[in-house]
């Protein structure tokens, strides 16, 4: 709503403008606040006291309450001493009337006092309380009600230049509903008129220029009476185009990047009412993406400059940048931040290797290797950006992990896919899936035999229940590589690459971003990670880490009916169900569980 006074004398002429319509009713000095108000809900429909609050505007004041009788006789007097001839009122709907308490409220009770009638004790039945689900349904409030207030009076500034009046004037054209046509529109001025103007002569017209002193767009004239009809608020509008959605999830895609067109269309019909294309989402999302984190080429370009500020400003990180010679053009990645390498000198000696693609507007791979700590979470040591999962490309990564690993003297074993797997055709009966499980158990047998006699019988089984394509698989496999049986190092109850999914999960929420935020959100999170695991630890009571503490005690609690004989200082002979050495220097047993655990 926009209202202007105009002095005349000893009233006030008042010019009121409700959704594109008009009214005009003069204000003397001895006019109330119940007269202004019972003129306005009279006059427009669809008004109801105590559902809307006003404020006008004065020079330096932008909003100033008019509420009472003490507000409207401070505003003529204001008007009189600055000798204003005119002044801005906004109207604006509140949510609902429980939502607001104030003068409004008490000016709707003296309003039912002039009539004879006591609001407080008159009671009116509601219909829709006996009405079950039939009753008519209220509308909802939508976060689009206050865009009818974007657009109200002459003078009006927008800080955000000619962006943002053109964006501030789409809104208020989808809520108020109507279109319009740029008669006029560059960096320095914008002219909107009706869409009607040619069919019906519609003489609305806005027109809004630069201010040369700041920079600001303000509005010149504005005729904000529409003489067409027609004029409703529709859920569907050619207003609606992608830039005002990017306007309006930008702050969204900040806190959520894979955020998809499908959600956003749901999130706009629920919250703004309106119905959007698609294509409108997608892009819109796209320009949103733009717009917070910069343009996907030149992120390549940046990882220049980041390259020199992790080797000056992070201590004892590895980062490498590879780019084809001659034409500069990126090839592959790799960083490893000096605190992870630090903190890796006190995890379990694993490392779980594993690629995920990207899918962002170049894609790639990104190459991880994690690790565990001392309570069983996964450790993130390294990663890197790829242009593809190649060998030559894992080869330079497993290189620069190297570098960081020979220096420390440990014995590391890594835990790989090798991208290899086997699909057994069987028929689609429950015979078959029976046969399926059973296949894949007699392997999970042989992988787990912690002697090669069992590993024998396992296999052998195998081999006669698999297919050929079985038996093609398992030769291709070198044994010391997957079965405890026989393998040279130590697994620490590790079978599975499972772990490095866990990386692939963790940092998914990244994967839609160009490769610079790529790769600080994964530094961000991994600071934040850190952080919070060492205030954890400092609430320890535990001798050991609390996870491995609690496996220590249910292994003590099980051996507690072994008789334990000694053979020498550090070999011991155990009797549980069978019998078995079990040396505390060299650390083995000969059940081999300690090796594999």
């Amino acid at each position: 709503f926009v209202c202007i006074f105009k002095l005349m004398e000893v009233c006030v002429i008042a010019k009121c403008t409700y959704k594109s319509e008009t009214i005009m009713f003069s204000v003397s000095s001895e006019s109330s606040m119940v007269d202004i108000l019972k003129t306005l809900c009279l006059r427009f429909r669809g008004l109801q006291l105590g559902c809307f609050t006003l404020r006008y505007s004065v020079p330096s004041y932008p909003s100033c309450f008019l509420e009472t009788d003490s507000d409207l006789d401070l505003m003529r007097t204001f008007l009189l001493i600055s000798n204003e001839k005119t002044v801005d009122i906004l109207v604006k709907d509140l949510c609902g009337i429980s939502e607001y308490s104030g003068d409004f409220c008490v000016n709707k009770e003296l309003i039912a006092c002039e009539k004879g009638e006591s609001s407080c004790s008159s009671t009116v039945e509601d219909r829709n309380e006996f009405l079950g689900r039939s009753k008519r349904a209220s509308a909802k409030p939508l976060l689009s009600n206050e865009w009818e207030t974007y657009i109200h009076h002459v003078g009006q500034k927008f800080d955000g230049g000619a962006e943002e009046f053109r964006l501030k004037l789409c809104k208020y054209a989808l809520e108020v509903g109507f279109n319009f046509l740029y008669a006029g529109n560059d960096k320095k001025r914008v002219v909107a008129v009706c869409s009607n103007k040619k069919l019906e002569g519609c003489s609305w017209r806005v027109y809004a220029s630069r201010c040369e002193a700041t920079g600001s767009f303000v509005i010149r004239t504005l005729n904000n009476v529409h003489t067409c009809a027609g004029r409703i608020r529709e859920s569907k509008s050619k207003m609606m185009r992608s830039r005002v959605v990017s306007s309006l999830i930008v702050d969204r895609i900040r806190a959520k990047p894979e955020l998809k067109p499908v959600e956003i269309i749901h999130e706009f019909k629920d919250y703004y009412g309106i119905d959007i294309s698609y294509y409108h989402a997608w892009f819109g999302k796209e320009l949103a993406k733009l717009d917070v984190h910069g343009d996907e080429s030149k992120s390549f370009n940046e990882l220049v400059w980041y390259t020199d500020a992790v080797k000056e400003t992070n201590t004892g990180s590895l980062c490498t940048l590879d780019c084809e010679a001659g034409i500069n053009r990126f090839r592959r990645f790799f960083v490893s931040f000096g605190g992870c390498i630090a903190g890796f000198q006190y995890c379990i000696p694993l490392l779980f290797i594993d690629a995920t693609f990207l899918k962002s507007k170049y894609k790639g791979q990104l190459l991880c290797a994690s690790g565990k700590n001392g309570n069983q979470g996964f450790y993130p040591l390294a990663f890197g950006v790829v242009d593809s999962e190649t060998e030559e490309n894992w080869t330079w990564f497993l290189q620069h992990l190297a570098s960081i690993l020979l220096p420390m003297g440990r014995v590391v074993t890594f835990f790989s896919d090798r991208n290899q797997e086997f699909d057994i055709k069987v028929p689609k009966s429950g015979y078959g899936k029976l046969l399926q499980d059973r296949v894949i158990n007699l392997f999970s047998r042989c992988a787990y035999a912690v002697t090669e006699e069992e590993f024998k019988v396992a296999m052998e089984e195998l081999v006669i229940v698999g297919s050929s394509k079985v038996k093609a698989f398992i030769s291709d496999l070198s044994r010391d590589h997957y079965a405890n049986a026989f393998f040279k190092g130590m697994r620490y109850g590790e079978m599975a690459n499972s772990l490095a999914e866990s990386f692939n999960n963790w940092v998914g929420v990244f994967r839609d971003l160009p490769v610079l935020p790529l790769i600080e959100g994964i530094r961000q999170k991994l600071m934040v990670l850190n952080s919070q695991r060492r205030f954890e630890a400092e609430k320890w009571t535990t001798v050991l880490c609390p996870e491995m503490e609690t496996r220590l005690c249910e292994n003590a609690e099980a051996g507690r009916t072994w008789a334990v004989r000694r053979s020498n200082s550090t070999v011991f002979e155990v009797f549980a169900d069978y019998s078995v050495m079990v040396d505390l220097e060299q650390r083995t047993c000969s059940c081999r569980l300690w090796q594999i655990d």
